[in-house]
């Protein structure tokens, strides 16, 4: 019995200290109210799209507004989306764009899984054997980046043409070639040109 008593008591004077003590300790004061948010300025919103999209065959034109003293005010790319069979995420992406100030790049983006030393190739049509080469410029957690200036002829070329290849190595080592199409770039690279 006497041992019963022992844990009955210990709680009965824990609850009594917790009384006490909540008995001393003055009430809070209630919280003064938060001040009303200030309300931001707005800025005036354009009549004109800051971002525009257009289709033409597999490609799409992607321009976007520069608010920029120096530059054009529209910045224009020509791109494609690769995506396998089966699977909804691309697995690589292809564009060809004239950054401000600079000649016009073509830049593919591959997934992390790539070997170094090594280049990206990318050849269009079966009288393209050799292609043209890509250097890696950077790997990000999205992916890794190959691009290069391509000569106009190398384009020219491009537009009578149905279909090409993207090939690097992967991680393992081993070669991949991923075809693309290029239905729709002569209109897409024409628009790109009208800016």
């Amino acid at each position: 019995m006497n041992a019963f008593r022992r844990p009955l008591c210990a709680a009965f004077l824990l609850a009594s200290v917790a009384s006490a003590v909540a008995q001393a300790t003055p009430p809070a004061k209630p919280a003064a109210p938060a001040p009303a948010p200030k309300p931001v300025a707005s800025t005036p919103v354009s009549n004109e799209p800051t971002t525009t999209t257009a289709s033409y065959g597999d490609w799409v034109l992607r321009c976007q507004k520069i608010e920029q003293a120096g530059l054009p005010p529209r910045v224009c790319e020509v791109a494609q989306s690769v995506q396998l069979q089966g699977q909804n995420a691309p697995i690589a992406q292809i564009a060809i764009g004239t950054p401000p100030k600079e000649a016009t790049r073509l830049t593919i983006l591959l997934p992390n899984s790539v070997s170094f030393p090594s280049s990206v190739k990318v050849s269009a049509g079966e009288k393209d054997p050799v292609g043209i080469d890509l250097t890696w410029k950077r790997c990000l957690p999205g992916g890794c980046f190959a691009e290069t200036a391509p000569r106009d002829e190398v384009l020219r070329g491009w537009r009578s043409q149905e279909s090409g290849h993207i090939t690097f190595t992967d991680g393992t080592g081993r070669e991949v070639k991923l075809p693309f199409s290029l239905r729709g770039l002569a209109p897409a690279l024409d628009a790109l040109a009208k800016g």
